[in-house]
Order: structure tokens, then C-alpha cells, then sequence
């Protein structure tokens, strides 16, 4: 049985195909941030995951949410935090930006070459209250979504967002939801793209040119390797870490 007493839990999960960049790269940079803010770590070894947006890659996205829910049961605040990303500055906790009525703090993902702005799931902030699971109640009802975002296009959906096209280019605010109201909006550098050397080889989903023009913070917080190869985002999370010194 886990503790309460301790401000919150650090979720993180990775199968076969991510636990060495998991184990080696981001969890000493988890383990450390938890330490400095006072928090628990969970990161668990799923059986099964997959190579870029494959199929089988999807299905262990989703166990996220089995996961938050899990983590959510023991602890005030659960911080899921993707296998590809690092935490690169331990200065300030991320809870800071949890609005004291709100249930979860995300950040948005602006991609200007494909028209879009988009809540991203690599970084999730949930707090421990009858909203928080309503809402992953209504996550899991929208169900995977089509294309390369399992769990996040199903956030997506439960916030009332725009999808725009099966690629989710041209996606931004849409109707709403009444969850939106009650989500905090993390400063850019909590979840930032790591936009440097990137090449058609080694990037799926999204074309490499995408990167160019997205916004990026000096200084970040977390840096996210997302639509990587396995084998491009090792060695640029390698680079990047030792650059940094965690």
C-alpha cells in the first residue's frame, strides 16, 4: 500500500522496445526530480509494446490510463511523464502550476507546418478527486482514437477539442467540455520538443521540417523526444542528457 504522506507519485511506464531508454536515460532524471520535490516513483516494465505508431505501440500508450488510476488511488497527485522524455532542470516543482481547483494541468503542443495546437499527454499532471477520474472515465468512453494517438486523440476527444484531419493537422480548440474549464495550461517548457537534428530517417508521424518552426523556451524544464526512431531518440537523448550533466 503506498503512502500519502509523500506530495505525489512519478508514473512512468515502458515494454521491451523502451525500457532500455527508460532504465538508462529518463528515469534517473524521474528519480532525481522526485527527489528533490518529495515525490514517490512508479515506472513499470509492461510485457508488450511496439515500434513507432504500430499498432501493439498503441495498446501500451493506453495502459496509461489504467495506470493513472492505479497511481491516483494511493497518492494526492499522480505525474505521468512519457519513456522519451527527460527532465533536464530540478529548480521548481510541477505542482506549482496546478490551479487549487483544478484537476489536471497539461501543455499545449503548437506545431504551426501543421496548423495545429494540441494538448500533449507525454507530460500529465492529475490530482486525486472525483473530476480527475471522471474525467478518465471519459477518456476511456471516446476509446483509442484512429491514426498515431492512442490515448492522447481519446484526451482530445473528452475535452471537446477539434481533430481536424485523420493526421490531426489543422486540430485546435473546439466546442469545449466542462473538463476544460478545470484544467490548468503548463508553461511551454514543461513539455518541450526536442526540435535539433532531425532527419527523415529517424522521425515518424510527423515530417522533420514540422520541427523547425515549433516554439521552443530557453532553459526547459522537461525535453520530449516524441516521433522518434528508437534508435534516433537513444542517441539524441544520450547527447542531450550529457550535455546537461543528469
Amino acid at each position: 500500500m503506498a503512502s500519502r504522506d509523500v506530495r505525489g507519485v512519478v508514473v512512468t511506464a515502458a515494454g521491451p522496445t523502451m525500457r532500455t531508454v527508460l532504465r538508462d536515460l529518463a528515469l534517473p532524471t524521474f528519480r532525481r526530480f522526485a527527489d528533490r520535490w518529495g515525490y514517490a516513483v512508479r515506472a513499470v516494465d509492461l510485457e508488450h509494446d511496439g515500434r513507432e505508431a504500430s499498432d501493439t505501440a498503441q495498446q501500451a500508450k493506453w495502459t496509461k490510463l489504467e495506470l493513472l488510476r492505479e497511481a491516483l488511488a494511493d497518492y494526492h497527485i499522480a505525474l505521468w511523464l512519457d519513456a522519451d522524455v527527460l527532465v533536464v532542470r530540478f529548480d521548481e516543482d510541477i505542482a506549482d502550476h496546478l490551479h487549487p481547483d483544478h484537476f489536471q494541468a497539461l501543455a499545449l503542443e503548437q506545431v504551426p507546418y501543421e496548423h495545429r495546437v494540441n494538448p500533449n499527454t507525454g507530460v500529465w499532471l492529475l490530482r486525486s478527486c472525483t473530476e480527475g477520474v471522471d474525467f478518465l472515465d471519459a477518456v476511456e468512453a471516446a476509446g483509442q482514437q484512429p491514426g498515431p494517438w492512442a490515448d492522447q486523440g481519446a484526451v482530445l476527444a473528452a475535452l471537446g477539442w477539434r481533430r481536424g484531419d485523420d493526421r490531426y493537422h489543422w486540430a485546435g480548440p473546439g466546442a469545449g467540455s466542462p473538463f476544460v474549464s478545470r484544467t490548468s495550461w503548463l508553461p511551454p517548457g514543461w513539455n518541450q520538443p526536442y526540435v535539433e537534428g532531425r532527419d527523415p530517417e529517424g522521425c515518424y508521424n510527423s515530417d522533420p521540417e514540422s520541427y523547425a518552426t515549433r516554439p521552443t523556451v530557453p532553459d526547459p524544464y522537461v525535453v520530449h523526444f516524441m516521433g522518434m526512431t528508437v534508435e534516433a531518440r537513444s542517441a539524441h537523448m544520450a547527447r542531450c542528457a550529457a550535455a546537461v550533466g543528469v
